[in-house]
């Protein structure tokens, strides 16, 4: 991993920052020209087409609300308007804790993505900004939530790595690399505020307390604790508008051992639910701030 992340150091390190134009499309100010991943043929819309800008890119609000049914009932649709998202990563693998996805938001709301493939964080930061190209993707419902990907057994699964990288365009560099001072908008979670607002948009707890449930750490592998998908699920209490929410750790992320806080704690991370249930997926271990 070590070599594999010097090497990209290396190829990023030898990119050039150039501006193209011509009479129709010109790249954003700031753009990586020729980046190492992503599609760099799909054309970015300038200020001076913003008409064609307007009609080409939508919002995920305004994504959820179209297929609102498809979701809410589980299913799976496939996208055929030609429309595209430009959104920024607020979550990715980088900390273990979240497996083959990759969380987006924009000023709207948030939305998973599936993709099979992993060490993602390596060419897709926190921060950074993309734009995507929805036709031909498929969008549904896991658990009443959205999630963007490919169809799988009638169902939303992950779209392949390459299909992902055939639709996506790196546009800016990440500002940050901090995933605690997320450039995507952080807000307070509150549980009364619709869930198709919440999830998959990066929020902030602040003065809550975690269950151990009688263990000591996050996401033991001992068997002392039930697990689903390898996660457990620790109740968090003193959420705004809500005690149905969870902190859930994957026993693979890097800070699966680490000591539950026996006082209160702010946490960070990507809202997600399964039905009825919030879930919180913290990034990396500095997610989640003692007091």
């Amino acid at each position: 991993m070590k070599k594999f992340n010097i090497l990209f150091a290396l190829v990023m390190g030898a990119v050039s920052f150039t501006s193209c134009m011509d009479e129709d499309w010109r790249t954003p100010e700031n753009i990586i020209d020729n980046p190492p991943y992503g599609n760099n043929d799909i054309a970015v819309y300038s200020d001076e087409t913003a008409q064609q800008y307007n009609q080409k890119v939508i919002t995920i609000a305004q994504l959820k609300a179209q297929y609102a049914s498809v979701i809410l009932g589980n299913k799976c649709e496939e996208i055929k308007d030609d429309v595209q998202l430009q959104v920024v990563i607020n979550g990715n693998d980088q900390g273990g804790n979240i497996y083959k996805q990759l969380s987006v938001q924009d000023a709207t709301g948030g939305i998973i993505v599936g993709i099979n493939q992993t060490d993602q964080f390596a060419f897709m930061p926190t921060n950074q900004k993309i734009l995507i190209n929805l036709k031909g993707a498929y969008i549904g419902g896991y658990g009443n939530m959205a999630q963007i990907g490919t169809l799988y057994n009638g169902g939303i699964g992950r779209m392949e790595s390459n299909d992902w990288e055939s639709r996506m365009r790196l546009l800016t560099q990440a500002e940050s690399a901090d995933s605690v001072s997320a450039v995507a908008d952080t807000i307070d979670f509150d549980g009364s505020i619709p869930k198709e607002q919440l999830c998959g948009r990066i929020v902030r707890l602040k003065d809550v307390t975690i269950s151990g449930d009688g263990t000591q750490t996050l996401a033991p592998d001992d068997g002392s604790v039930p697990l689903t998908s390898n996660c457990a699920n620790r109740k968090i209490t003193g959420a705004k508008g809500s005690t149905d929410i969870v902190l859930r750790t994957s026993t693979f992320s890097d800070f699966a051992s680490r000591a539950i806080p026996s006082g209160e704690v702010t946490i960070y991370g990507v809202c997600t639910s399964y039905r009825n249930t919030f879930q919180i997926l913290m990034r990396t271990n500095s997610d989640m701030i003692e007091q």
